[in-house]
This record gives structure tokens, sequence and C-alpha cells, in this order.
């Protein structure tokens, strides 16, 4: 029967509280850590890096079965994929106006607030701003809600929850 764990990992870890703990200090410290130098320095640069390790975790740690467990498997029918990004597409357009709408364009204004604290280099033209647009906001919508669900309510809960039950696992990881 085949485990959750990578043999490697096997090895080392059981997949319980343990393995959940350990991925918690592993990405969490350093990323709250970056959030915190971020906020001051206005450099999100290393944000990006610490979400995509959270997003390949699972592919890094868990075998099949165990990606299966947290509930990574092929969708059955992409046209849900599709109407999916379509609905995100319509909610963030509309959230934008929203705040357009009510805060113009003010540091209360969500969007605007974020625009201005990336911290743009001198002298960049449109087109090398748009590009670095381009990379921060695929990185940020990909990455971000992709690899903390992948993370906390993949891998975490799950190995938690094992050993723990979900109602302590819910609590932890949401802690998190």
């Amino acid at each position: 029967m085949e485990e959750e764990l990578k043999p490697f990992w096997r090895k080392i870890f059981n997949f319980d509280w343990k393995f959940g703990l350990f991925l918690i200090l592993l990405i969490c410290i350093p990323r709250f850590a970056l959030v915190l130098q971020a906020n001051q320095t206005a450099n999100y640069s290393w944000l990006g890096l610490i979400m995509f390790i959270s997003a390949i975790v699972p592919f890094l740690f868990l075998s099949k079965k165990g990606r299966r467990k947290i509930g990574l498997k092929k969708p059955e029918n992409f046209n849900w994929v599709i109407i999916a990004i379509v609905i995100g597409l319509v909610f963030s357009i509309s959230l934008y106006y929203l705040g357009v709408a009510l805060y113009g364009n003010s540091f209360e204004n969500w969007y605007y607030y974020i625009g201005k604290s990336y911290n743009i280099p001198a002298g960049i033209d449109g087109e090398g701003k748009l590009i670095l647009f381009s990379v921060m906001a695929l990185t940020g919508m990909t990455f971000s809600p992709i690899g903390e669900e992948l993370f906390f309510r993949g891998i975490v809960h799950s190995s938690m929850a094992t050993s723990l039950g979900d109602r302590k696992a819910s609590l932890i990881d949401s802690s998190a």
C-alpha cells in the first residue's frame, strides 16, 4: 500500500502533526519575516519565491496517494475551471470599480494602496512598467492563493488531521 509521503521523506517523517509543524516552521517563519521586511522596504521580490515554494511543497513531499488525499487531482470537467476563472475575473474587476467608487485614488482604495506599495524603479518606461506589473501580478495571483490552498488547507491540514483530527488541525493551520 502506498504511503502519503515519498519514500525519501518517509525515512525522516510520518504523515502526522510533527510533519505539519515542520512545514509550518519551514515556510511560515520565513514568510512572516519577508512580509515584515517587504512592508518596510517595499521590496516584495522574495515573497513571490516563498509563495512559489509553498505551492510546490506537496509535489516535493507527497506521493501520488498523498496528493490525492489533500484533494490535488486532475479536474474531471475543464469547463468548470474556465467558469471559475471567468467568475474570478468578474469579481476582481467588480472589486476594482467598487474601490474606485468608494475611495477614488486615495490610500483607502485597496488596489491603489497595493499598487503604491511596490517600489518601482525610477526612470522605468511604460513598457517596462507593464512587464513588471505582469510578472508581479501573475506571480501574486497564481502562487499566493494556490500556494496557500495547497500548503495550509492541503498538506499541513491533512498531515495534522491524521493524528489530531479535523477540528484541531483546522485551528492550527488557520492560526498559522
